[in-house]
């Protein structure tokens, strides 16, 4: 008995869609220009020695180091958000810049950032914004005006879609969030006072409970 096969044709399947389509090194092809190569050199160099340092408008600003309350209210408001956070697969991070636009070096480093393991880079020590979750800023004596003022626009420039203000120095303290990032500006604002609940928007979804911040 003759026997005869029958070959299938293999389908080749579509490659999964980009969740970040058009996005590549923002350096672009040809890379940092010498005068830009040169600057991130000494930016990286500050940075490998410990210190804190930014690139706003093509100048490195280095900023005091730390201090242990500083740190604490950053801690405080990653305690409320941390199961949530990995339960979606998010990360923290609290070193890592994010890009501000649209001179290509500069960058701010948050005190708090989350985003998703997938988020784009615009190299890989710094985020682009709009792949972010939420950016974390405490405020500090020697710097308020810029963290209050400064600092928003840039990162709704940015494209961050949510900022989180915690300012110590406000009488009574108090937490603010900027929402919907649009034309270099956070078109939302709620803000509330030490010891009430700020809600978080979607993705989050959830209330913050400010007291506990400013133990």
């Amino acid at each position: 008995m003759a026997t005869s096969t029958t070959r299938r044709k293999s389908r080749r399947r579509a490659p999964a869609p980009e969740r970040w389509p058009g996005r590549g090194p923002g350096w672009g092809q040809s890379g940092p220009t010498q005068t830009e190569l040169k600057r991130e050199r000494l930016w990286q160099s500050l940075i490998e020695d410990g210190w804190r340092a930014e690139i706003i408008g093509g100048r490195i600003i280095v900023s005091p180091s730390t201090k242990r309350r500083h740190a604490q209210l950053v801690h405080r408001v990653q305690l409320q958000l941390f199961e949530f956070a990995i339960d979606k697969g998010w990360e923290f991070y609290q070193n890592w810049a994010v890009h501000i636009p649209p001179h290509r070096g500069d960058k701010r480093i948050p005190d708090l950032l989350i985003a998703p393991p997938d988020s784009p880079e615009f190299d890989d020590n710094q985020a682009y914004g709009d792949g972010t979750i939420l950016a974390v800023e405490i405020t500090s004596c020697d710097n308020r005006d810029d963290d209050l003022k400064v600092k928003p626009a840039e990162y709704a420039r940015a494209g961050v879609p949510l900022m989180l203000i915690v300012d110590e120095f406000a009488e009574p303290r108090t937490v603010t969030l900027l929402s919907d990032p649009r034309d270099g500006e956070y078109r939302s604002m709620t803000k509330v006072d030490e010891g009430e609940q700020l809600k978080l928007p979607e993705p989050f979804g959830i209330a913050l409970d400010t007291g506990p911040i400013f133990l």
